[in-house]
């Protein structure tokens, strides 16, 4: 997701998971049944968020039960009502799963430990939403392969993005993929089989966890120099008559450059959509009621043109219930900028705010929530427990903030609202 993710959370382990052939039978089946899913989307349009205070809580946090417990106490105890929990960050699993492998090394997890199971149970009965937070596309990271035989990087080197020049991730030295604005190796929106093959991954955990909402990290490409499969060249090919790379990104003609780049740029971002529909349907079949989210770049336009990160049409045409802007910046100006910008395009009330609290000081942090709430956003998230749970200082001094200006707009400092649906 950004800095404190990468470098805050750069130990990975395994457990083995239990597998329960019953359970894999009726996955199977319900596969079978849900994998067309041609119909139109299903999202509620009613949908409202209510006043909602979110935290993402980074998977190193999640891996024994006194963690969990932890986590969710202090949810309870400043007052924040949604978690996204990160159950997917490196092509692993922090589920039980039957075909996505266990986190890289985590002997001291027991076989019989499930942390996304164990967070539900805990914090449901006390009021607090779980929203299962999946990297999608971002897939590793570290200067050794993974261990597990069954990792993506090791099954379908095939799956990964292409560079403009070429250059396939997971057949580079990953120093040579990894710099400042890309985090690691990425498997490809542009083919068929990666979108479902995730679609699968979230299938899963729909069907065998009571969740509240999934919410999709990393549903992008890292950059405009990805991704240039030879598959989606050619298929932009079939379509345009011209290659994507030859004859737009690396043409000198200004006129090919400015008619076809539209044309690419569109194409590109289409592959994420399908992936997002899909995912959409899927929920639709399982339960409606589960609520999809994704984690966006906070310039609508950045999104869509350098990301393919169509996060205005997800929301417009209904297919996403909400969208958290990743709005980590240090000047609250600018990040009133960016989002005043961005919200003329979407239904603010299905846009909530991120805070990069790690980058802040309480009274920086205290100040975007503050504006958010005057923008009229229905809520917040803070990027991350993480900051707060290493920071006890920082979370009493963000907390007495927040609770002042609470008081002072006479807003409720706590409690849980449960998602209502308008009236026909």
């Amino acid at each position: 997701m950004i800095k404190e993710q990468n470098e805050g959370c750069g130990n990975y382990f395994s457990a083995p998971f239990y597998r329960n052939i019953c359970t894999a039978l009726i996955f199977f089946c319900i596969l079978l049944v849900a994998y067309p899913l041609y119909a139109e989307p299903l999202k509620d349009s009613s949908f409202k968020l209510p006043e909602t205070r979110a935290l993402w809580v980074v998977r190193d946090t999640i891996t024994t039960k006194s963690e969990i417990e932890e986590v969710v106490d202090f949810a309870v105890k400043y007052g924040y009502n949604v978690l996204f929990v990160q159950v997917r960050g490196r092509g692993d699993a922090y589920y039980k799963s039957y075909f996505v492998p266990g986190p890289e090394s985590f002997p001291h997890i027991p076989d019989e430990f499930d942390p996304l199971a164990s967070i539900i149970e805990y914090a449901r009965p006390r009021g607090i939403e779980i929203h299962a937070w999946f990297n999608m596309y971002y897939t590793w990271s570290e200067d050794n392969p993974p261990k597990a035989s069954e990792h993506l990087v090791k099954s379908h080197p095939e799956w990964f993005m292409v560079s403009v020049n070429g250059i396939n991730m997971a057949k580079s030295p990953i120093n040579s993929v990894r710099n400042k604005y890309i985090e690691g190796l990425y498997i490809s929106p542009t083919l068929e089989e990666v979108r479902s093959y995730l679609s699968r991954v979230i299938t899963e955990v729909l069907i065998r966890y009571d969740i509240d909402g999934v919410h999709l990290d990393y549903i992008r490409y890292p950059g405009r120099e990805y991704d240039y499969t030879n598959r989606i060249r050619q298929q932009f090919y079939s379509l345009y008559g011209v290659d994507p790379v030859t004859d737009v990104v690396k043409s000198a003609d200004d006129e090919t450059i400015i008619y076809f780049l539209e044309k690419w740029v569109d194409y590109r971002a289409e592959q994420i959509d399908r992936q997002v529909r899909s995912i959409s349907r899927r929920i639709s079949f399982v339960n409606r009621g589960i609520k999809l989210s994704a984690a966006v770049k906070p310039d609508v336009n950045e999104a869509y043109f350098e990301y393919g990160q169509n996060w205005a049409g997800w929301l417009n045409e209904g297919i996403m219930d909400f969208v958290v802007t990743m709005s980590y910046f240090r000047e609250t100006d600018v990040l009133s900028e960016v989002l005043n910008n961005s919200l003329q395009q979407v239904d603010k009330q299905k846009v909530l705010g991120g805070v990069g609290a790690y980058i802040l000081t309480p009274e920086k942090t205290a100040e975007q929530v503050l504006l958010m709430s005057n923008m009229g956003l229905p809520g917040y998230c803070i990027f991350s427990y993480t900051t707060l749970k290493d920071n006890p200082g920082f979370s009493e001094s963000l907390h007495s903030l927040l609770v002042s200006y609470n008081k002072a707009l006479k807003k409720p400092a706590f409690g849980f609202q449960k998602p209502v649906k308008e009236s026909p």
